[in-house]
């Protein structure tokens, strides 16, 4: 039998219905393959079943859930997840090249300030704290371009770089490792490089790529 958190704030339904369903897929307890019905969703949450329609919709658009004839099931979150960042590697490269030829004085400080904070931070750090360290760091980048389509973009694909449920998963290791790959993009946008701020971002996106690809792995072990 499905069991989620019943929501009570109304304005927040959807955004709670997605997040629950989504973290129910990461974690393996709706797993690929599983049928996902309307009705029996709503029925778990306490709510319609509009704004679980709304919620599946999203997870689709994203690569959650999949829809097969009429039906609407659960994907192989790690074919989604390889999917996803191939994007965010070819959006994100250009956004920091854009970014090394577009950045001003003040822009240069902000991701300064999001570099240095995601040195200092360590594994011991709350989750949230190091999931937002990260997401501004990109977001900094990404704004840093002055391409407003790109920016948006961009800004949908934040949630799939770390997730509470990856975060975990993470290693010491991991960890040091993104925060000096924040660095060498930070050094490429200072050098007003484009070439290098490229390649740094992209090498970045790939790690990320791995260490969530791994990640999935010991999720769907447990």
């Amino acid at each position: 039998m499905l069991k989620f958190d019943k929501i009570e704030a109304r304005n927040t339904v959807v955004l709670h219905v997605y997040q629950q369903l989504k973290r129910s897929i990461l974690r393996g307890e709706l797993p690929t393959g599983y049928r996902v019905v309307e009705v029996n969703i709503a029925e778990a949450f306490g709510v319609s079943r509009t704004p679980v329609r709304e919620a599946i919709s999203r997870l689709i658009a994203q690569g959650f859930i999949r829809e097969q004839g009429s039906a609407k099931i659960v994907a192989d979150i790690s074919v989604s997840m390889s999917e996803i960042m191939g994007i965010r590697g070819v959006l994100e490269s250009y956004a920091a090249r854009l970014a090394a030829e577009n950045a001003t004085e003040e822009d240069l400080q902000v991701i300064t300030e999001y570099c240095n904070s995601s040195i200092l931070v360590d594994r011991s750090s709350s989750i949230e704290n190091r999931a937002s360290l990260n997401d501004a760091f990109h977001e900094a980048v990404a704004r840093a371009s002055h391409n407003e389509r790109l920016i948006k973009m961009i800004s949908d694909f934040y949630e799939y770089a770390i997730t509470e449920e990856m975060l975990v998963y993470y290693s010491k290791a991991d960890t040091t490792n993104h925060a000096g790959q924040h660095r060498a993009v930070l050094k490429a946008l200072q050098d007003r490089d484009p070439d290098a701020a490229d390649a740094a971002m992209r090498a970045h996106i790939n790690c990320i790529g791995q260490v969530i690809e791994k990640a999935i792995a010991q999720m769907k072990s447990k």
